[in-house]
């Protein structure tokens, strides 16, 4: 498969800068836009592009789309998301203004994910040239709604054909073959009225900063973190928690949630919640602290848990219960997303996997990263798990495939999200490729 030419390059550019500059975090439903102007604005434009390309092009309920070449056969697709997380703070460029230099792109959704939806989307366009009426369909499939839960594919599914076979670029290589279970939920408790307290913009980010004002002494204090991906809070330095080290020790005597957090979910916490669980296959549980909201009217904790492939749910769910009650809370659940397990020795994952082996000594890297991806190419890279959480669980047939490297740093949900130039205009001829192998899988 060809490198992209300099024209291709440009195609490029032009729809990831016009996606970027779309702020499309979840807001305020209103009429036509479920999940707020931006999302829908941003399923809007790259329908509107698909169908200018001569793509057949259909919106699902506002809530999600696709963008189809072929009109026959059995369905391959691909599944991708166009919202994105808040841009949080400390980026040193505009998050929504695609920027670059001589190596990297910059800008909210470059990496999550919607940098690899517009690789998808130009290996689409190469399969549309080169196979003018297949023997399958190439189904790109976007939703607008996959980090509060993918409630987008749901509606999907209740209504449109389910794929045969396909992948999402919203992971890691070589190819995912598990992913752990994802608990949002949230501890509710009674102010006191005593101070407040707020941290943190999603459940599933580490919040990067925290404000605590002491209502009786009418004075605050702040702690400032390091933003990351809930699924790898060790990435990150959770401005909460920090909070717990800098308030008034009398002030968290005075809040069960707080009390709840420093015996469970902190840093230091003697008996960690994840320590009541085993490891297995998929790794150990990993919790997150993403968003504290205390207030004289009302008192939330938001934490993200991870749990084990071969762990229930209702585990997860009795120990929250357990704790709860020690302190007097109330548990409130927000959002479950069971694990995913798959045949890892499966022809789909044998073939994604034998894919990127093909081409992972193609990929740039930074200085930083010299040693580790030399360790990573000693030998042969074969389907992980992960602690994330992507489209392939929503649907069967399904698995995760890239974008992100072994021997990377891991951007999502980071400030200052970036890729290099090189490494996204590879996976145009990859995910082409994939197309390819895996419509051999279906049409046998």
């Amino acid at each position: 498969m060809n490198h992209l030419s300099e024209q291709e390059k440009a195609t490029f550019n032009t729809i990831l800068s016009d996606l970027i500059a779309i702020p499309s975090v979840k807001g305020e439903p209103s009429e036509g836009a479920p999940y707020g102007v931006h999302p829908k604005a941003a399923l809007t434009y790259f329908l509107s592009r698909a169908a200018e390309d001569g793509f057949i092009a259909e919106n699902i309920g506002d809530k999600a789309g696709y963008v189809q070449w072929g009109t026959k056969g059995p369905l391959l697709a691909v599944l991708g998301h166009l919202d994105v997380v808040p841009e949080g703070s400390d980026w040193k460029t505009e998050a929504f203004h695609l920027t670059s230099d001589d190596t990297s792109f910059y800008g909210r959704g470059v990496v999550d994910d919607k940098g690899p939806v517009v690789s998808a989307y130009m290996a689409l366009l190469r399969f549309k040239e080169n196979h003018p009426d297949p023997d399958y369909r190439v189904r790109l499939i976007v939703g607008t709604d996959e980090e509060h839960g993918s409630s987008c594919m749901e509606r999907y599914c209740e209504t449109e054909e389910l794929p045969d076979i396909g992948f999402t670029p919203d992971a890691e290589f070589p190819c995912i073959f598990a992913e752990k279970g994802i608990y949002q939920m949230h501890f509710e408790a009674e102010p006191n009225g005593i101070f407040t307290l707020h941290g943190g913009n999603a459940a599933n980010m580490v919040p990067p900063y925290c404000e605590c004002i002491d209502l009786k002494e009418s004075r605050g204090i702040s702690t400032k973190g390091v933003q990351a991906h809930a699924s790898h809070p060790d990435l990150g330095i959770n401005a909460i928690d920090l909070m717990l080290d800098k308030m008034d020790p009398s002030l968290i005597s005075a809040s069960p949630l707080l009390q709840l957090m420093k015996k469970y979910f902190s840093k230091e916490s003697a008996t960690p919640f994840s320590s009541f669980f085993g490891s297995d296959i998929s790794g150990s549980m990993t919790t997150n602290v993403g968003i504290v909201d205390i207030s004289k009217d009302h008192a939330r904790l938001h934490v993200d848990i991870r749990f084990p492939v071969t762990l229930s749910e209702e585990a997860v769910r009795s120990k929250l219960l357990e704790a709860a009650s020690e302190f007097g809370v109330k548990v409130v659940d927000d959002s479950v997303q069971p694990p995913l397990f798959k045949d890892k020795e499966s022809r789909q994952i044998s073939v994604l996997t034998e894919i990127f082996n093909s081409y992972r000594e193609q990929f740039s890297y930074s200085p930083d990263e010299a040693d580790s991806r030399a360790s990573a190419l000693k030998e042969e890279s074969a389907p992980i798990a992960i602690g994330g959480g992507t489209y392939a669980r929503t649907m069967p047939n399904i698995v995760a495939f890239g974008p992100q490297l072994s021997w990377g740093k891991d951007q999502c949900h980071q400030a200052n999200e970036s890729i290099l130039k090189e490494n996204l205009y590879l996976l145009v001829p990859m995910y082409e490729e994939a197309l390819e192998k895996l419509g051999n899988i279906i049409i046998g």
